[in-house]
């Protein structure tokens, strides 16, 4: 039900997301979720985190200042992303229907989440509707993350294929 991928930097797993959501997405999977966006040459506090569904960008850094050594992390852009995430998992389930059709994808497992906060909620929500998830795991939170999801989830390299193979084995387990 969840892949979770491994094994390569930031960017590259967010970009593999991004890259994911747009190919399931014309083939005619519903994609809900948020990923990070890293504009080329961007600032540690210029990363967005995008909603896959409405296009809103909530920004995952705060500017602390000169100087500053505390952690930049913005909780009020990331539980915005996490709330815009339940909303589209709500409104999907609104809609009715068979929901093997939908993905959700969430850019990270990380230190927020592992502490209960950050995108918690969303993955609870899509887990608690029965929707399949595809995510990314901080490798310095994985036990955390392996008392979090028990047995719903697979760890995989980071690549396409991975993720069209998980893919393509959940479309013939739900069609069996």
């Amino acid at each position: 039900m969840i892949l979770a991928l491994q094994g390569a930097d930031r960017e590259k797993i967010q970009s593999l997301l991004i890259e994911a959501a747009e190919g399931l997405r014309a083939s005619g999977v519903r994609v809900l979720g948020v990923v990070e966006h890293l504009p080329p040459g961007c600032a540690h506090e210029d990363v967005l985190l995008l909603d896959l569904v409405s296009g809103e960008a909530n920004r995952l850094h705060q500017n602390l200042g000169p100087g500053a050594s505390g952690c930049s992390l913005d909780p009020a852009g990331l539980a915005a992303a996490s709330a815009g995430v339940e909303r589209a998992i709500a409104a999907r389930l609104d809609e009715g229907g068979d929901l093997s059709d939908t993905v959700v994808i969430l850019s990270k497992f990380g230190r927020q989440e592992a502490e209960g906060r950050g995108l918690t909620s969303a993955f609870h929500a899509a887990v608690a509707a029965e929707i399949s998830v595809l995510t990314s795991v901080s490798p310095t939170v994985r036990d955390q993350w392996d008392g979090f999801v028990g047995d719903l989830a697979r760890l995989a390299p980071a690549s396409l294929r991975e993720v069209e193979d998980w893919w393509g084995c959940l479309t013939r387990e739900l069609a069996e």
